[in-house]
């Protein structure tokens, strides 16, 4: 009995991998483990809520196309408007807009003038608060209507300016 054994060449490839595709496939399943992980990370990590205030103003009916830019002294020089502002600071809060009028030329800061009223209310989270404001302007040439958002310090409580405010220039003029 014979037994005859069968040679194979050199160039017939084995069922294994060579060490370059080894590299390969371990360095695609580290880069999958990096990736699930930061993928994990980013499900599991609660998102940092940004909390704000906000402040605007409206016309007395509500929106932003009819505000006034030039009035006439002693015809319609007594006017109405909305301030809004806005609570997104996730707690409640005791808020005032201070409503000031100025002559417009100066640097516009916390103590540009003096106010004409003040309005408060305590806000929850996510509430909007709109008041009507009546606005008289009695000086010729340029008043700067400025609106200012403080909010009363629960330790102090006094109100504290938190740097929001928005303006409004209006020329006002005589009759002709």
């Amino acid at each position: 009995m014979e037994k005859k054994i069968k040679k194979t060449s050199k160039s017939a490839k084995s069922s294994s991998y060579s060490n370059e595709e080894k590299t390969v496939i371990a360095t695609i399943i580290i880069a999958l483990v990096i990736m699930s992980a930061l993928v994990v990370q980013l499900v599991l990590t609660p998102i940092d809520q940004e909390y704000c205030s906000a402040i605007y103003y409206l016309d007395s009916n509500k929106q932003t196309e009819n505000l006034p830019n030039t009035v006439i002294l002693n015809q319609n020089s007594t006017f109405s408007m909305w301030v809004g502002v806005e609570n997104q600071n996730g707690t409640t809060l005791d808020y005032q807009v201070q409503v000031k009028i100025d002559d417009g030329t100066g640097q516009l800061n916390q103590n540009s003038a003096i106010p004409i009223m003040k309005l408060n209310q305590t806000m929850n989270d996510g509430d909007v608060w709109e008041e009507e404001v009546q606005i008289t302007i009695d000086q010729l040439e340029t008043n700067r209507i400025i609106f200012e958002l403080f909010i009363k310090n629960a330790t102090s409580s006094k109100y504290e300016y938190t740097g929001n405010w928005v303006n409004l220039s209006v020329e006002a003029i005589e009759a002709p």
